[in-house]
């Protein structure tokens, strides 16, 4: 038994560390700004989330973000989400969010609602989500009419959690975008892993490589890295 434990204790830290590596050679590379000549763009993306575990299958969560763009050098805004979800039973929760963005070119208000139904096999986690979102965009310039779009968008996801300290996840997703030019508006792949840092808190260590077929004439590339810090709680219900 100590010998599987430390094998498997060998296991994690070099999965941890291949990912890192990942992360930090896809962050190595100088791209310029993203344009119709060179398509492509380095970003960042850093946050903080309180989630609060209700009772009767009830969750809510504050979600705080930053952006940089252009290789990290260009502070692109801020993001501020507010989520609930609710478990219908072990396998099926619905959920919903509004989501504040203070960026660049203008302010963003964006509603989300979709379900998401999993199921657990061993150290695994299988996860399928689907969102309808509806954004609008409220421009400072009186001369402009805001501009409203609807996106659906479905993810597939999986986990493998070794030990109660350590999550590592992959996913994918397709955005699809209501009377687009094209079927898919941009497509983002997940690679993260979670490290448990305290008995609420989690580090959230992530790249994005997403890309982006919303132009007409030519297709963008993103790639993202990002680290969230995660903090959990439990309301416990009250007594009467």
């Amino acid at each position: 038994m100590p010998l599987q434990f430390t094998t498997m204790k060998i296991k994690n830290n070099y999965l941890a560390l291949a990912l890192i590596i990942f992360i930090a050679i896809n962050t190595n590379k100088v791209i310029a700004q993203t344009s119709k000549t060179d398509p492509k763009d380095n970003q960042g993306w850093f946050g903080a989330k309180l989630k609060l575990d209700l009772p009767k299958g009830w969750e809510t969560d504050l979600d705080f973000q930053t952006r940089f763009i252009n290789d990290l050098q260009l502070y692109n805004g801020s993001y501020i989400a507010v989520g609930a979800a609710k478990k219908i039973n072990k396998t099926l929760e619905i959920q919903s969010d509004y989501r504040l963005a203070l960026v660049q070119k203008g302010t963003y208000h964006r509603i989300s609602f979709g379900g998401e139904a999993t199921k657990e096999i061993e150290y695994f986690k299988l996860g399928l989500r689907l969102l309808i979102q509806n954004q609008l965009q409220d421009f400072d310039d009186e001369l402009k009419e805001n501009q409203k779009e609807g996106y659906w968008r479905a993810r597939f996801e999986t986990n493998y959690a070794p030990t109660d300290r350590l999550d590592l996840y992959v996913s994918t997703e397709p955005i699809m975008k209501f009377g687009g030019t094209r079927t898919v508006d941009n497509w983002r792949n997940t690679a993260g892993i979670k490290i448990k840092l305290a008995n609420r808190m989690k580090l959230n260590l992530f790249y994005i490589y997403r890309l982006d077929y919303a132009k007409v004439k030519y297709d963008r590339l993103f790639q993202v890295i990002g680290a969230n810090i995660e903090y959990s709680l439990k309301i416990k219900k009250g007594h009467s």
